[in-house]
């Protein structure tokens, strides 16, 4: 029987064994001047040190956490709330076109009457207005008829005019005529002026003051028709225009154009289509349930992937686009190599998992920065993984004199007090 003290003495060597194995294979604890406590792995070189932070710096690495997305992020297709989902034409991991028609809704039925209504009344307003502007076409030929009649109308009076002057020439020559002859009758010359001489002479210059008064009488009337025929043919004319002005108010195809485009509007919202290429990552409502502000779909264009990371603000500065980086996660079979394209100018609260669970405080501040992934097919099978991502920052970021920005001393040279 072994004593029951030597069991205690041997289970407490066995007990401070594996404690410093333990301490060993995690490292050990130290605090720096400024407070901060920093954890140093037995093998520094390869996994860094691991600040409170969640930052890590292994040599000239920046780490920080970050998570894997597409360039263009997961993009939710939605419908109009309230309307049903009749068809879905899509499967999830499916690959789509852009323009591609996702899912139709209830409504589309409703809204293709509703858009041959309106394209059924814009189509007879468009045949009305050819047959107004037909019409108003004739009424302005019919005025312009009427124009040319009054100008004939012109050359008959005209000419009425002429019948007229000869007329009156011939009726003072016969009248002319007639007073010779009675002169020399009255002289006692009747042997030379017979009586039917006189009398015939006579009988002209009636005829002619008749006909004289005649042309007179019908050149009044042609004057008087012609007057008449002239404002006939004006009333026609403003008819005309009038007619042609009056159209737009009559047939409103504005209007009705815009009613033909919005209802085309809402029929196409029935027809969800596919903003651009992509892949189906999620399907969240089925056919036949109602759609609220739940998407009805996910997908996103896995082409280009990269790594959204939340570096420390203390080591935004050394970050440049272009710089070198490296994504490692357990989920993944290996290194996933990409550069910098994107560092951003806000600093924000994070909202990253830190790289030390429980290690960073809980007000840590924090930029973006985008890292695009050289191809791999492998990221864009994991969309959210939680990674750590590594940033070798550029030489030109590099502080010559082991001093930062600031003038202090940098964190990896800031002495540590055991």
């Amino acid at each position: 029987m072994i004593p029951k003290l030597l069991v205690i003495l041997l289970a407490s060597v066995a007990g401070g064994a594996v404690a410093l194995s333990v301490a060993y294979q995690l490292g050990h604890l130290e605090w720096t001047a400024d407070g901060s406590r920093e954890t140093y792995s037995s093998n520094g070189d390869k996994n860094g040190r691991t600040t409170e932070s969640g930052e890590t710096a292994a040599g000239d690495r920046v780490g920080a956490p970050g998570h894997l997305e597409p360039a263009g992020g997961v993009v939710s297709i939605n419908g109009l709330p309230g309307d049903r989902l009749e068809k879905l034409n899509v499967e999830q991991g499916k690959d789509v076109k852009k323009g591609d028609v996702l899912a139709v809704l209830e409504s589309r039925r409703l809204r293709q009457a509703e858009y041959d209504l309106a394209k059924t009344q814009f189509d007879e307003g468009v045949d009305r207005k050819k047959a107004e502007e037909e019409y108003a076409v004739a009424l302005r030929d019919e005025a312009e008829l009427a124009q040319q009649q009054v100008e004939l109308e012109q050359h008959d009076r005209d000419a009425q005019r002429e019948k007229i002057d000869t007329l009156t020439l011939q009726q003072r020559s016969a009248s002319e005529d007639l007073a010779r002859l009675k002169k020399l009758r009255q002289g006692g010359n009747r042997e030379i002026v017979a009586d039917q001489t006189y009398e015939h002479q006579r009988l002209l210059v009636q005829k002619a003051d008749s006909e004289l008064a005649a042309a007179k009488d019908q050149l009044k009337k042609l004057e008087d028709s012609m007057k008449l025929a002239k404002e006939q043919a004006d009333a026609k004319l403003r008819t005309a225009n009038a007619s042609k002005r009056r159209i737009p108010s009559i047939v409103q195809l504005d209007s009705l154009s815009k009613s033909v485009e919005l209802a085309q509007r809402r029929l196409d919202m029935t027809e969800i289509k596919a903003p651009s290429k992509g892949r189906i990552e999620k399907i969240l409502l089925r056919e036949g349930e109602t759609i609220s502000q739940q998407p009805i779909l996910q997908m996103a264009d896995t082409e280009t992937m990269v790594a959204v990371a939340e570096v420390y603000e203390g080591n935004a500065l050394s970050i440049h686009v272009g710089d070198p980086a490296s994504i490692e996660s357990r989920a993944l079979p290996g290194l996933l190599r990409g550069k910098v394209t994107y560092v951003g100018t806000m600093v924000a609260r994070s909202t990253a998992a830190p790289l030390v669970p429980g290690a960073a405080p809980a007000d840590k501040r924090a930029v973006q920065v985008r890292v695009e992934l050289d191809r791999s097919g492998v990221a864009d099978k994991l969309i959210n993984l939680q990674v750590t991502v590594y940033i070798i920052p550029g030489k030109e970021a590099r502080p010559s004199d082991g001093k930062t920005a600031s003038g202090g001393a940098s964190v990896a040279d800031r002495p540590s007090s055991r």
